[in-house]
């Protein structure tokens, strides 16, 4: 294989002994084409001088032909092949396979070849640990590996030539010609696959758990940083933006006597307007940062929902005598107080009211409804005969910033803040809201508090 890394074998097999420990695994090494060892590992070490070393007298004892195995193509793929070799006098099971430069690029995939793959193997000596395990798991007592082709020798072995070169010999404790014949030989093939299999996935989740660590991390940061921004942001913001305000209110009241030119006049009100816009869109901005970051603590009071509706009502009056809007409200008599934030219900009003006269045509009609349902909620629903919301963009509209893409919208402006920040609130309340729309006949929000916040009654 060309330009291979040594770097990935190193990291792979940096941990030699958690790889003995757990998959039983001392020995391993790459090979290129020409079967010259580029990498080798050798009892649980890395070998630093591997060029040096030289297989060829160990080539013709299984090895070669486990390489040659391995590069071989089944259906268009190279697959693992294991099988019995012997290095350096010590026998040993194998298994093998081609590696590839990357595993995610096919176009580097299609490149290997078997006439330029070169092959990773791994080894696991027929020795203490693999046959102790053995003779725990099938009852056979004094196992051990015989050397030689004694056709006495108990279980014969044969490398992947086909050469004997030993045999297993053992003591029976529960006889039986099945699990001998069958059952361990096949074990011996299992045990090594799941050992390969286990440390690749462990492999795996370790770079895995690495990198989602370092992710949430980064996140946290983050989101450290923009609460720090925003709190920061709060006091440089505002503190200007009264200022304003306040100076440009007396300028356009005269308090100190007339300006001179009515256009003096006329600035001041555009400059206060246009300031009082601007705090409001860094006090919805601030508000929401607030909520999401778990910062906002609600005041929660008994409150007169009647109060409270009728106080934000007046505040939208004006709006809506200016386009022509009929403003219905509807409290029901028998409506109880409520354990909430007065500043926050206020707040969900005000949004819903205000979305509703501005996306609302000249002389329609906007309803207010205050009731409490059947299972003992209040309910508090907000409609218009507006241009309403397509299906698609319902979604849409509860999150930040977002707003709906239609001609009847485009000229009214805002920061498509309103709906998430009033959703928001309901939720710390431990309400639900809820929107129902259809395009040219308008949009109600529905909002539900839940029955506990009426003092008294009881969750249900």
């Amino acid at each position: 294989m060309e330009n291979f890394n040594p770097d990935w074998f190193d990291e792979t097999f940096a941990d030699g002994e958690y790889l003995r420990d757990a998959f039983g695994i001392t020995g391993s090494a790459v090979v290129d084409a020409d079967n010259k060892i580029r990498r080798y590992m050798y009892d649980s070490k890395i070998v630093e001088d591997a060029p040096r070393l030289d297989w060829a007298a160990n080539l013709d004892r299984g090895a070669k032909t486990l390489f040659e195995n391995a590069r071989q193509l089944v259906d268009g793929e190279f697959i693992a092949v294991t099988g019995f070799i012997h290095l350096d006098d010590q026998a040993y099971f194998a298994a093998a396979h081609v590696i590839y430069p990357s595993f995610e690029e096919r176009i580097e995939r299609a490149a290997v070849t078997p006439a330029n793959a070169s092959v990773v193997a791994v080894m696991q000596p027929l020795a203490g640990p693999l046959l102790q395990t053995l003779a725990k798991d099938f009852g056979l007592l004094e196992l051990r590996f015989v050397p030689g082709d004694d056709p006495t020798g108990g279980l014969p072995l044969r490398d992947v030539d086909g050469n004997r070169f030993g045999a297993l010999s053992w003591q029976l404790d529960r006889p039986s010609h099945f699990v001998l014949r069958v059952v361990l030989p096949g074990f011996l093939l299992l045990a090594v696959c799941i050992g390969l299999l286990g440390w690749h996935v462990i492999n795996g989740l370790r770079r895995g758990q690495g990198q989602l660590l370092n992710a949430m991390q980064q996140a946290q940061l983050a989101d450290r940083s923009k609460t720090e921004f925003l709190a920061n942001m709060s006091h440089e913001l505002r503190t200007p933006l009264n200022a304003i305000l306040g100076f440009s209110e007396m300028m356009k009241d005269e308090v100190f006597g007339p300006l001179g030119d009515r256009h003096y006049s006329e600035y001041s009100a555009h400059i206060h307007s246009s300031g009082g816009h601007l705090l409001d869109i860094i006090s919805d901005v601030l508000e929401l940062s607030k909520i999401e970051a778990g910062k906002f603590a609600l005041q929660e009071t008994e409150i007169a929902l009647p109060d409270t509706v009728a106080a934000v009502a007046r505040l939208i009056e004006p709006r809506a005598n200016e386009k022509g809007i009929t403003l219905n409200v509807d409290v029901a008599p028998d409506l109880p107080a409520i354990y909430a934030d007065d500043r926050a219900i206020k707040q969900i009003l005000l949004n819903l009211l205000s979305n509703a006269v501005k996306f609302s045509s000249m002389a329609g009609v906007v309803d207010l409804y205050v009731a409490r349902t059947e299972a003992g909620a209040v309910e508090i629903s907000v409609s218009d005969t507006g241009c309403g919301i397509a299906e698609d963009q319902l979604p849409l509209v509860m999150q930040p910033f977002h707003q709906v893409d239609s001609p009847d919208t485009r000229s009214e402006g805002g920061t498509g803040l309103g709906l998430p920040l009033s959703a928001s609130l309901v939720a710390l309340h431990g309400g639900d809201m809820r929107i129902v729309s259809e395009v040219g006949k308008g949009t109600t929000v529905t909002v539900i508090l839940p029955k506990n916040r009426v003092p008294g009654a009881t969750a249900g």
